[in-house]
Formats: C-alpha cells, structure tokens, sequence
C-alpha cells in the first residue's frame, strides 16, 4: 500500500469514527432535540466552566459555542452568569436537568468506547492512545 494510500485510509477511517461517534449520540439523545454542538457543551461542564474554555478545548467556534449556550439555557439545562474575575466571560453550570443528561452523555461515551475497543486488548488500548495523543498535540498546538 503506497503512502498515499495509507493517508487516505487514515484521515477516512477518522471521518468515519467521528462520524459515528456523533450519530451514537444523537441517537442515544434524540429525546432531548440536541444538536452535536449542544451535546459537546453539556459534555465539556464538568471540566471547564466557561464558552471560550468549550471552545479551546473542543475545537468549535466560538460562535458555535455561543448559540449553543444560548440554546441550552433556554431549554433549562445550564445557568449562564457573568464571571467576576473577567466581566467578558460568561460562567456556565450545569441545571438538575443538563446534570442529567451530562450522565447519559457519560454512558453513551463509555458504551461506544466499549463497542469501538472491543476487540483491542490493555496493551493496544494504551498504545492508540498515546498514538492520538502525540497526533492531536501535532496538529492542534
């Protein structure tokens, strides 16, 4: 198999898995009319608190992130404050409902990774993920 070759089966083989990634969630949500940026903002809550951290960390516009909290707070599922510290940047937590949620969320992730992994053993887990950490690093910082 020519290098060519081996990079189009890569980047198509990342398309894929995010492409289903983001369907498993959906569906396992479709009773809660969320978009795929909504859910990646309820998702994020329980470790960064405010959009631009959303954004930074999820690798979605701000914008994006913005309308999705807008949306979010109007279906009552985070609160929106304005941080003290800096008065530009908008504080969200999560409601007893979006908490909810955020554990389904939580779920649907471990039950695609146990789908997705299956048939890799501790050893190989270990590996691919160092392996998309030293990718990730590469292309993101």
């Amino acid at each position: 198999m020519s290098d060519v070759k081996n990079l189009n089966f890569i980047f198509s083989s990342f398309r894929k898995i995010s492409r289903a990634y983001t369907d498993f969630l959906t569906a396992g949500l479709k009773d809660y009319d969320l978009t795929p940026n909504e859910i990646v903002v309820l998702s994020s809550l329980d470790s960064v608190s405010t959009a631009s951290d959303i954004a930074k960390d999820s690798e979605v516009s701000k914008a994006l992130v913005s309308r999705s909290v807008a949306s979010l707070k109007e279906k009552q599922l985070i609160q929106v404050s304005i941080s003290e510290v800096d008065k530009r940047e908008q504080k969200l937590v999560l409601t007893d409902d979006g908490r909810r949620i955020a554990v389904i969320i939580d779920e649907l992730n471990e039950d695609f990774a146990r789908t997705a992994f299956s048939s890799l053993q501790e050893n190989e887990k270990r590996v691919l993920m160092a392996i998309i950490k030293i990718v990730a690093t590469n292309v993101v910082e």
